[in-house]
């Protein structure tokens, strides 16, 4: 049987670069919140359209949080691509991890970086996943100039991305 959830706009928000629609959908166990912005956003606004996301709980003590694509925020998209290219667990001959799949190396790497992590501001991170990573040639990604990494460096820049937060 297919089931069908549709999503409920709780909000539009108005980051400087667009709109960013706040949804949620209810789905057993917990209701699913989902950012989805309109264009690439930056930090500030990525971190002010989260506040304003989270505001809509209900009081709930643990949220599943839909971010989309990682490559709706591109500074996210550029610290995961530098991330790897500085790893020693990250294969860029080969654009995979050293050891392991690339969904739960790049889920690792986002839960360890700082900037990602404060963006949740008092609610804890209880999971990250990701699924279908992708990955490109350090050429093709807009890395910070003079940036020390081989051009045909393959790293991982963007992937679906789920987060489960608690109080």
């Amino acid at each position: 049987m297919l089931e069908l959830a549709l999503a409920t706009v709780l909000a539009i928000h108005a980051a400087p670069e667009c709109a960013v629609s706040l949804e949620a959908r209810e789905e057993a166990p917990r209701r699913i919140l989902r950012l989805r912005p309109a264009c690439p956003i930056g930090y500030a606004s990525t971190h002010a359209a989260l506040r304003a996301l989270l505001a809509h709980s209900g009081g709930e003590p643990e949220v599943r949080l839909s971010l989309g694509r990682i490559v709706e925020y591109p500074w996210l998209s550029s610290l995961l691509a530098r991330e790897a290219s500085s790893s020693r667990r990250w294969d860029a001959a080969a654009g995979r991890p050293v050891k392991g799949h690339e969904n739960q190396w790049v889920a690792r790497m986002l839960r360890a970086m700082p900037e990602f992590t404060a963006l949740f501001d008092s609610w804890q991170i209880e999971g990250v996943s990701v699924e279908k990573v992708l990955i490109k040639p350090a050429a093709q990604l807009p890395l910070a100039a003079g940036a020390p990494v081989p051009a045909n460096a393959q790293l991982p820049y963007d992937a679906i991305l789920w987060v489960t937060l608690k109080r």
